[in-house]
């Protein structure tokens, strides 16, 4: 591949040629983004453009950004070794020793990190706090429920309003959380009068009375059909409540706006049940669809007007409190920018280079930012018509890639800011290689989206670039296979869904088991993979959470270690749930539903039959009442020790902070144990142990009371934290399992797109336009329960919006697919569905794909895990339930030692007599840090940087003059100068090295690089009475110049040419 021309090699020589010109850089799937962003930024500071300190690399995600500084780091190591010229070396080891000065993270750090240097003019506390997700959710649901308490006491009139258009205050929460979200966007809404009902009843009532004749009397054999059901309904309604109350013909109208499907053979006369459905769809085409949709513009001003001062509200609680979220974050930042030119220009100045990673799928109120850091003209307030200064902004995404906009990422945003660039000096590149996939795979996929994608983008969707895949074949399994499911009976998800999962990790575990072999790339050789098939080469894709446990059992079942990203666990984990109903039952013990259902759980099981017995009786549900003597001896005992554990709970959550009496509940009842004891059981141990951190930390942050901290881990379950914590971090030979959202910017050797069922497809509710100068939303106000949904108000010529919004999502849901089908570096395994092929979301991959061959058929392979029979008596799992946490549990012991290097030499051998000389140990740091200072950037006025250094480590300021004459005899010393010739040089580098279950850590002073290999130097300030003196004191400290030795080999896999001790004191370096 190295002689390879790659096609866009132009595009990328742009990169870091066109340094004084702004970019945006469209990279497509397994370009190499990353590296382009490195590539553009070592340039930068090679050629002078700028310096390490005012350079910002902008990144989506905090593991994103952990990767590039990673990246940058390395690449600067290796420019800085091979640059010859003076000039650029220097400007490169200047950023080396100053890296922690660029700014590399999220686009919300990056905020915090300009608000927190300038909060007073933007209004804030300095000490502003930060708030994750979790706790913005958690005050989100608190000021919510002020918002209520305060209207039903203050002002119920709001409240009787509400009433008047037959809506609860209660039905609105979701209306106030999905506004909450769009802060910067102005809602639309508009006084619409009452629909006029005159009409819909008189026809209503014709209809009834004429379907009240044509029914049949009795139910049919098999029966009512759906719109008998609907019609009975409605006579019915009309029976009890009569028609003329027009908030109970406007329910009734809601209720029967259904499809209506009838059985012909379930009524009396045929033509009459076909007559009957014909005048049900034009009633309700003529009558019900208006008349509702009129209805729900005349609620939805109202509505917004009442859910509106909640998001006020919301907003001062946060400022109140001095807690912002991740948009307060964008907003507050770009409106302290707009508006005050001075701190726009310091910024400049503090950030001349801005570098912009996943562009695609940011928040629109980044770009505002962005044009602000770079705009040339620092009084321009309206960003689209900021005109950035050439080269000081460079942009990476892939339109293609645009995938979050239920995330407030929005594609017009991206085409606005790509126009400003083009049309203002810069340029917009194109990189089509890809890295990652064989030839295979993109002669299958091009095809498909060169016919799903416009060849010119569009208001709605990204242009088609072909990738250019540039990886060979080779003789291991390539390219794309299909994994069809037959036709199951009546179509059911869950059948199709358990058939895939048991296709899949079947066919996973014949791969492992030697029948796969895959041609590896370079890089994979070099990290010591063979042509093997491992369980870490499989990657499986659905394209939503639900059904994902269906696959884990299928992986346990064959024995196949994974991992999930974005599951459903949380959100459907019983014991969590069944922890909830306990400690509520502690919080409110006279509560005797509670009790009762906590008694009833899992943890204390409880039957009915005890239920009975114990109230037949005369017993209380109340654990401090007395329990009836009159009940068997058993059932006695039972609710004696539920009741005595309960109280004992009560008393730790009254005595010990919050998380600390959880923690206890948690190891009492046994929970860890028993859950890993059954199906998924790490992983569901994973979620509790999750949980248990969420709860600490939130009280770390102010919510302490126990009843709060139990409303918070309820928030948890509710909210479906996605990410699944791995008790097992040593076992990384996992699959990886996720829905779609979670693998952007992620590959795996073998890639399954799995459930060929659940495509998604839901009516918009929100649109938000961004193309005037305000951004305008337009949302539909809905009440959800049971998986069903019900209108509650909309706003104005919805239909229009909506229209346009679905536009936005059908396109976005073909970048999904592009996403999916570009994960694959050596094989795509597409699960389909051939009973209804239309049911899969990767329906639009599988109609072009015709040509594809099937996955090979191992069907036949059998599997299975020899399970030793283990018998345990009932004091084994009380005394393992005791001891589950206990400091004397081996598996709560540290299974390592830990060793610093200079204990090595102490242990190893004779302490060699020291000469007093009242320095102390803080003698030695003064001159350990000076000397380091000396390598990485001598300080321009030594005298000072080294009264600076003494005052730190609280010594007297006459040291000075020795200090510098020490360090001035060092620096003129023949090592000294040979490390100024080196290649690299590095000082004060941790260690860690581990050795028969000990870890050794240490620093090592000095490494330098010269022609033979590695130097290593040790400083040493011990003072050296005589040359007997020294020789003791070079004995004593060899094993630890022994040990620096031994780790960098086995770190760099190179060669320690030298290594030694450099005694200050004397100024003499000595070889071991």
């Amino acid at each position: 591949m190295g002689s390879l021309v790659l096609k866009d090699k132009d595009a990328r020589q742009s990169i870091v040629e066109q340094l004084d010109r702004c970019l945006l850089v469209e990279a497509g799937a397994g370009s190499g983004k990353t590296r382009s962003l490195v590539d553009r930024m070592v340039t930068l500071i090679k050629e002078g453009k700028c310096k390490i300190g005012t350079l910002a690399a902008v990144t989506f995600t905090r593991k994103a950004a952990a990767e590039l500084k990673g990246r940058f780091q390395v690449a600067l190591e290796k420019v800085f070794a091979n640059e010859t010229d003076p000039i650029k070396k220097e400007r490169l080891g200047n950023a080396l020793s100053e890296l922690d000065r660029c700014f590399l993270g999220t686009i919300h750090s990056f905020c915090a990190a300009i608000l927190r240097e300038r909060p007073i003019e933007a209004g804030l506390d300095p000490e502003f706090k930060e708030l994750d997700d979790l706790e913005d959710v958690y005050l989100r649901n608190k000021v919510w429920e002020e918002f209520l308490l305060n209207v039903q006491t203050q002002e119920q009139c709001k409240m009787d309003d509400l009433l008047k258009i037959d809506v609860s205050a209660r039905d609105l929460k979701d209306c106030y959380l999905k506004l909450s979200l769009f802060p910067d966007v102005k809602v639309i809404r508009e006084e619409v009068e009452a629909p006029d009902l005159k009409e819909v009843r008189t026809e209503l009532n014709t209809y009834l009375d004429w379907v009240q004749g044509v029914l049949p009397e009795k139910v049919p054999p098999k029966g009512w059909d759906d719109l008998q059901k609907i019609l009975r309904k409605a006579l019915r309604w009309r029976r009890i409540f009569g028609l003329n109350d027009n908030l109970i013909l406007m329910r009734l109208l809601n209720a029967i706006n259904k499809t209506g499907k009838i059985t012909q053979n379930r009524w009396p006369d045929k033509d009459n049940a076909k007559l009957a459905k014909t005048k049900f769809d034009q009633f309700k085409e003529k009558l019900i669809n208006p008349t509702l949709e009129k209805w729900w513009e005349h609620r939805h001003s109202r509505l917004v007007e009442f859910v509106l001062p909640a998001v006020n509200l919301y907003q001062a609680r946060r400022l109140e409190q001095s807690k912002l979220n991740y948009q307060d974050l964008l907003m507050f930042t770009a409106d302290l920018l707009k508006s005050n030119p001075e701190v726009r220009q310091y910024f400049q100045q503090r950030y001349t280079h801005l570098l912009v990673d996943e562009f695609q799928d940011t928040d629109p109120i980044q770009a505002e930012i962005m044009f602000y850091l770079t705009g040339e003209d620092i009084n321009e307030k309206d960003w689209r018509k900021i005109v950035p200064r050439q080269g000081s902004l460079f942009v990476v995404g892939d339109p293609k890639q645009a995938i979050y906009r239920f995330r407030r990422a929005d594609i017009d945003t991206y085409n606005g800011v790509k126009e400003i660039i083009s049309n203002s000096g810069g340029n917009v590149l194109y990189l089509t290689t890809n890295f990652r996939s064989v030839r295979a795979i993109g002669d299958n996929v091009n095809p498909v989206f060169k016919t799903l994608l416009p060849q010119e983008a569009n208001s709605y969707q990204a242009a088609f670039n072909n990738f250019d895949t540039v990886r060979i074949n080779g003789e291991g399994v390539s390219g794309v296979r299909i994994n069809s499911i037959p036709k199951v009976n009546r179509n059911k998800q869950e059948e199709i869904v358990s058939i895939d999962a048991a296709r899949i990790a079947r066919w996973i575990r014949w791969a492992i088991d030697g029948n796969v072999k895959l041609t590896r790339s370079d890089e994979e050789i070099a990290s010591g993979l063979t042509e093997q098939a491992i369980p870490r080469d499989f990657m499986i894709l659905l394209r939503n959470k639900k059904h994902m446990n269906i696959y884990t059992m299928a992986l346990e079942h064959y024995g196949i270690p994974f991992q999930i990203a974005g599951g459903e666990g949380l959100s459907n984990s019983e014991e969590i749930t069944e922890l909830i109903k306990v400690l509520r039952a502690i919080i409110d013990p006279d509560d005797p539903i509670m009790l009762a259902a906590a008694l009833r759980g899992s943890f204390f099981g409880l039957s009915d039959r005890q239920f009975w017995q114990f109230k037949k009786a005369g017993g209380k549900f109340h654990i401090d009442s007395a329990i009836p003597d009159s009940i068997n001896q058993n059932d006695q005992e039972t609710f004696q020790w539920a009741y005595g554990k309960l109280k004992t709970y009560k008393d730790w959550i009254l005595t010990l902070p919050g998380s600390s009496a959880l923690e206890k509940i948690l190891m009492d009842i046994g929970i860890i144990p028993y859950t890993l004891t059954g199906e998924l059981g790490k992983s569901r141990s994973g979620y509790i142990l999750q949980c248990l951190e969420f709860v600490a930390n939130a009280e770390r942050s102010g919510i302490s009371t126990f009843s709060s901290l139990v409303d918070y881990l309820t928030l948890i379950v509710d909210s479906g934290v996605e990410e699944e914590i791995n008790i097992a971090p040593w076992e990384n030979d996992c699959v990886r399992l996720m829905n779609l959202h979670k693998a952007k910017g992620l590959e795996a050797p073998i890639v399954f797109l799995a459930k060929p069922v659940g495509k998604v497809d839901f009516p918009p509710t929100v649109h938000i336009n961004r193309l005037g100068d305000e951004p305008s939303g337009y949302f539909v106000i809905d009440k959800r329960s049971n998986f069903t949904s019900e209108v509650l108000g909309q706003p104005i010529n919805w239909q229009q919006n909506a229209d346009v919004e679905k536009n936005y999502l059908n396109a976005e849901e073909i970048r999904l697919l592009y996403v999916a089908a570009t994960r694959a570096k050596n094989l795509l395994v597409i699960s389909t569905y051939s009973g209804k092929p239309e049911l899969s979301p990767w329906y639009l991959l599988q109609e072009h794909l015709t040509e594809v061959a099937e996955l090979d058929d191992c069907s036949g392979y059998q599997y299975s895990v020899e399970v030793e029979e283990v018998q345990l008596t009932r004091e084994e799992i009380e005394l393992a339930r005791k001891n589950c946490f206990s400091i004397d549990n081996p598996i709560n012991k540290a299974s390592y030692q830990t060793l610093l290097v200079s204990a090595i030499a102490k242990e190893r051998g004779h302490v060699p007599a020291r000469k007093r000389t009242d320095k102390g140990f803080s003698w030695g740091r003064v001159i350990h840090r000076v000397l380091e200072a000396y390598v990485k950037n001598p300080p321009t006025n030594a005298e000072l940087f080294v009264m600076n250094i003494l005052a730190e480590e609280d010594r007297d300021k006459g040291e000075k003059d020795q200090v510098l004459s020490l360090v001035e005899d060092i620096t003129k010393s023949p090592l000294w100068q040979r490390m100024l010739k080196s290649k690299q040089r590095f000082v004060e580098v941790p260690l860690s090295l581990r050795e028969e279950g000990i870890i050794i850590s240490g620093v090592i002073d000095l490494v330098f690089l010269e022609e033979d290999g590695w130097v290593i130097v040790d400083y040493k300030t011990d003072a050296v009475e005589n040359n007997d003196h020294l020789q003791e004191l070079v004995k004593y400290y060899t094993p630890q110049i022994q040990t620096y030795k031994k780790f960098w080999e086995e770190s760099t896999n190179t060669i320690v040419f030298e290594a030694g001790l450099y005694f200050t004191s004397i100024n003499k370096f000595i070889k071991i």
